[in-house]
């Protein structure tokens, strides 16, 4: 990076041109070519020659505040920040970047204290000249993502109309719309909640995919969907048709191992994935579960020759070593313990060359700022893994084949990622990578996708043979 002594000659002010304008000048210049670091050197140098508080001496607050963001210092950009009020009232401009700071540390509620505080007119009163969208739309669109984080879906929909009144055709405020429709549809199950500030890509429609259309038309309409485990009942279909198409779609991509093979589905719920995976020509299926209920209905409704339905834990299987070709485990590593031992256990189960095919939401989009160890938003869930932290356990024991994303979030509309942007005055809705088209929510590989993030991930794996130390 640059030394303020060695840039451009022509821009430096001289000991002659120390004048406050040249200062401040001199910063923004240093701060438009994204020379953060220098940047801060300026504007503190305008800060400390500074009499009054006017517009620019505010700028040049929330412009350093902006620098040390950039820089990973968000203490020092809340110190910043915070300096401006040695001068007067609080400008929404400095109360919105303070709210940001605080977001940044996940304190959701001094995130929304100073969110609240840019939105209020007493304060914008006080002041003139500044871009009012930190005073209106902005900060009521951190609101909205500070109360859904928190689970306060009705605050935060409060604040998204108030921020749609103000700017509606911004693409996170359009994205808000149907994220909220749909949220509001199927409340009861939080694992399937996008991040706030994203783009969802694709829309759903349950007659797009191409299965034996017994099993769809097949209803389990006696059975009410809780959000834990899907049925295929008239009430799923037109209230969680794109719950009910994702888990479609996965059952669809296991289809494709199992013809000919002996198949555990663990865990099979209500039973329609474990017929999908017979009509596929599974020679035999067993499906798993800890509910007696679920099973009962499955046998009922989706019994056959080739399938059979049994209780089960499965961490905790009474099943013979090396006893099945394909093991199938869609969204069950979540709601057990000890994700590492199913996934030990599973590779127990397997014949050698034997295909795992696992699924589980990704933490990074379905708990953002979470971590592992942290209770998820769903209740159902023990917790959530990265892709990171997958892959990480699956290579314990697997071989990874095929890496597959589901219901993609575009990177670059999230919130982290327009901080940033901001700060270093770089486009925020900027798409550089011509991604392919993802109709609905059919799974697609990782390698053919930039700058987005799956809400789901699928993955094909083949056990591991033992080393031999010849």
């Amino acid at each position: 990076m640059h030394k303020p002594d060695t840039l451009q000659a022509n821009h430096q002010p001289d000991s002659q041109e120390s004048q406050m304008s040249n200062l401040m000048n001199y910063a923004n210049f240093l701060y438009n070519q994204k020379n953060y670091e220098n940047a801060a050197v300026f504007y503190e140098k305008f800060l400390l020659e500074a009499k009054t508080l006017n517009e620019e001496t505010y700028e040049a607050y929330g412009r350093l505040s902006d620098c040390y963001i950039a820089a990973g210092d968000v203490n020092k950009a809340l110190l910043a920040a915070f300096q401006s009020f040695a001068y007067g009232i609080p400008h929404p401009v400095i109360c919105y970047k303070i709210g940001t700071a605080f977001m940044q540390k996940s304190q959701l509620n001094m995130a929304i204290f100073w969110f609240d505080m840019a939105t209020q007119e007493t304060i914008a009163h006080e002041h003139i000249n500044y871009d009012a969208s930190f005073a209106n739309w902005l900060p009521h669109l951190q609101l909205c993502v500070c109360y859904e984080s928190s689970g306060e879906h009705e605050k935060a929909f409060h604040h998204h109309k108030i921020a749609q009144k103000y700017n509606p055709d911004h693409p996170s405020i359009v994205y808000n719309q149907k994220y909220f429709e749909s949220l509001f549809r199927r409340i009861e199950a939080p694992s399937s909640k996008a991040h706030p500030e994203a783009e969802v890509l694709g829309g759903h429609d349950t007659n797009s995919i191409d299965i034996n259309s017994e099993i769809l038309n097949t209803e389990q309409n006696d059975v009410i969907f809780t959000g834990e485990r899907v049925v295929i009942n008239d009430a799923v279909k037109k209230n969680h048709g794109d719950v009910l198409e994702e888990h479609l779609n996965r059952y669809k991509l296991a289809q494709k191992f199992v013809k000919d093979k002996r198949v555990l589905d663990a865990a099979c719920g209500a039973g329609y994935g474990s017929k999908m995976l017979q009509v596929a020509g599974a020679s035999h299926v067993l499906g798993v579960d800890i509910d007696e209920a679920s099973l009962s209905n499955a046998r009922k409704t989706y019994g056959h020759d080739q399938i059979d339905y049994a209780y089960g834990n499965v961490n905790k299987l009474e099943l013979e070593d090396n006893s099945f070709d394909v093991v199938v485990s869609f969204e069950t590593i979540e709601h057990i313990d000890d994700g590492s031992v199913w996934i030990k256990e599973s590779a127990r189960l397997l014949k050698d060359d034997g295909i795992f095919i696992v699924s589980t939401p990704n933490r990074s989009i379905a708990n953002p700022a979470g971590y592992f160890v942290e209770q998820p938003r769903n209740h159902y869930h023990k917790y959530e893994y990265t892709i990171t932290e997958l892959v990480g356990e699956l290579l314990k024991e697997y071989d990874i084949l095929e890496l597959y994303g589901q219901t993609f979030v575009s990177d670059y509309s999230a919130f982290q990622a327009q901080v940033v942007r901001n700060a270093r005055a770089m486009p925020p809705t900027t798409t550089p990578y011509d991604n392919p088209v993802i109709n609905g929510y059919e799974l697609m590989d990782l390698g053919r996708v930039k700058d987005m993030n799956p809400l789901y991930v699928v993955v094909v794996c083949r056990k591991k043979r033992p080393v031999s130390l010849e």
